[in-house]
């Protein structure tokens, strides 16, 4: 809760302001049973009816005042936590920004949603009732009982007993709260997660019929919800009628006690009345201790799970950055190995490679063979070892991040488009081109027909994830995207695996010309041998070594792993 207290410590004019305020209002709340035992008074011994109405409207005031200060410092509160709330959100969603891969890898994505959402809501809940619930606990119930005990000591003692007794019991609550309420936003995670999965394969769930299985599936997860919510209600539930039970407890000895001092004549019959309205007083910090200790232990359990996102420090991230505005075309790769964080298996295994200013380099090679990573770690999704990946003369690790990716073009196999429009989709990497350069784009990755064809053309929105497009067609607006932004490093994951031979030979002519004109260094991976024939140089990557490197007709003639793709592909065209 330390950046609760953080934001406290900001916000200190404005919480002490409240404070103040809610120093008045309870000041005020207590002397409203002291004019009413003042008029009963009235009655009883003098019977002055012009006391009575003095009285009542002095009790009128006080009332009006009450409620203009509560408006008051509601109004300031519920901005302030609006504040806190809109910094929270934001900071947990900038930092899933910069957090690496391997982080999402490992983490429910539902579950991160719902801390955005569910955990910021507990917060807010605790920060608006929760504060005003303890300030009235401690204002309004120690002034209430002072008063009581300036009236009358002894009934003072003897109504207030059953009242402590609250205060242990509220305690052993609240820690049982904390575990049960961080169970149910951890499984309120797992609700969002299977709800985002089946909304996202709906198409392949209905396709395998899979809907009974998904159904038990959230069903089962829906059902531990509701028990871990329940062992909250049982809490919830009988914490209120105890609490609701020891004020009545408390009534029946002030009628008791009350009624025998006022035979006796110790006290009034003004201060029974005002004994009365104390105890109702009484009612809401009492209740409020439960329900701020309950808003609270669920506040505390969110706040851990927002610091501990909040808190993770990204394996990737600049360590001695140098200023650098654009990086060199020429990249050398030097005994290069790796291996997965959590796995000793090694991916790539001592890889040297070079690419120079302009050259378009094919990466073909088994499926698992490390080409993929080679991708990640040229774009530092993850991080190589010291002295393996140069740019220039520079060490990658040396490159801020920010400038490094701004110098790398990347198409993955499975690009990931907005829901937007065409138009944003493909300028998303260069938010100032101009509806030119993006047609040129689209024209060179061989979409800008398909596009044309559709009838809001480039302003048709797409879709979550594309999904009103052919596989197809979202890797050639991915290539689009890729080519607009020019530039000096590109790479190509088999960008084109979902596009039919005859698009693929057109793209791929485009991009080498495009390439080459623009003296773009690139690395590009694919199973197509058509791909492989206009590059410069191919790498063959099998179990994350080099076991072949050259030209396309050197490879040929080596007649190895290269040849025999290019010989098995040849007859399934053939074939086909």
């Amino acid at each position: 809760m330390k950046d609760l207290w953080q934001f406290f410590k900001q916000e200190k004019k404005w919480y002490i302001l409240i404070v103040s305020m809610l120093v008045f209002v309870d000041g005020a709340q207590v002397t409203i049973p002291i004019l009413t035992k003042k008029a009963v008074d009235a009655i009883g011994v003098q019977a002055d009816i012009s006391l009575v109405v003095k009285y009542g409207l002095y009790v009128l005031a006080v009332a009006v005042f009450i409620t203009i200060i509560r408006y008051i410092y509601n109004y300031i509160l519920r901005k302030l936590v609006l504040k806190l709330d809109y910094s929270l959100k934001t900071s947990l969603f900038n930092k899933y920004l910069i957090l690496p891969k391997s982080y999402f890898e490992r983490e429910e994505i539902g579950d991160l949603m719902a801390r955005v959402t569910n955990d910021t809501r507990a917060i807010r809940f605790f920060l608006i009732m929760g504060f005003l619930g303890g300030i009235d606990v401690l204002l309004l119930g120690v002034t209430t009982f002072i008063m009581m005990f300036m009236m009358s000591p002894m009934l003072a003692v003897i109504v207030s007993i059953p009242l402590v007794l609250l205060i242990p019991l509220a305690l052993n609550f609240g820690r049982k709260i904390h575990v049960y309420f961080k169970n149910v936003q951890r499984i309120f995670g797992e609700i969002t997660v299977r709800v985002r999965e089946v909304i996202s394969g709906i198409r392949v769930i209905k396709a395998f019929t899979r809907e009974e299985f998904y159904l038990k599936l959230f069903k089962n997860v829906n059902e531990e919800y509701i028990r871990e919510n329940m062992k909250l209600v049982k809490l919830d539930g009988f914490l209120d009628p105890v609490i609701d039970f020891l004020i009545h407890i408390s009534l029946f000895l002030l009628v008791l006690c009350g009624g025998n001092f006022i035979i006796k004549g110790r006290i009034s019959m003004g201060t029974l009345v005002a004994f009365i309205q104390y105890i109702e007083i009484l009612a809401w910090p009492m209740m409020a201790i439960g329900f701020t200790i309950s808003l609270f232990q669920r506040a505390r359990a969110s706040m851990e799970r927002i610091q501990n996102v909040l808190q993770t420090v990204p394996e990737v991230r600049d360590i001695e950055p140098i200023h650098i505005e654009h990086i060199e075309r020429n990249v050398s790769i030097k005994n290069l190995s790796f291996s997965y964080p959590d796995d000793d298996h090694f991916v790539l295994k001592n890889i040297s490679l070079s690419m120079h200013d302009g050259e378009l380099i094919g990466i073909t090679g088994p499926t698992g063979g490390g080409k993929s990573t080679l991708m990640s770690l040229l774009l530092r999704v993850y991080n190589p070892s010291t002295d393996t990946i140069f740019f220039g003369e520079t060490d990658i690790l040396k490159i801020p991040l920010q400038a490094l990716r701004k110098n790398v073009g990347y198409v993955p196999q499975a690009p990931f488009l907005f829901g937007d429009t065409l138009l944003e989709n493909i300028k998303i990497g260069k938010q100032d081109a101009t509806i030119e350069d993006v047609e040129e784009a689209a024209k060179i990755a061989s979409i800008y027909e398909d596009i044309m064809k559709l009838p809001n053309r480039f302003d048709t929105v797409v879709g979550e994830k594309g999904i009103t497009l052919s596989g197809g067609e979202r890797q050639r607006v991915a290539v689009a995207r890729a080519i607009l932004t020019k530039r000096p490093l590109m790479l190509f994951d088999d960008p084109l695996s979902a596009v039919d031979t005859d698009t693929e030979k057109t793209i791929i002519r485009n991009l080498r010309a495009y390439l080459a004109t623009n003296h773009i260094t690139t690395l590009l991976v694919s199973q197509r041998v058509s791909a492989l024939t206009v590059m410069d140089r191919v790498v063959v990557l099998s179990h994350g070594k080099i076991l072949e490197e050259g030209t396309p007709d050197k490879l040929f003639d080596e007649k190895g792993y290269y040849f025999h793709l290019y010989r098995k592909q040849l007859l399934e065209g053939m074939g086909a």
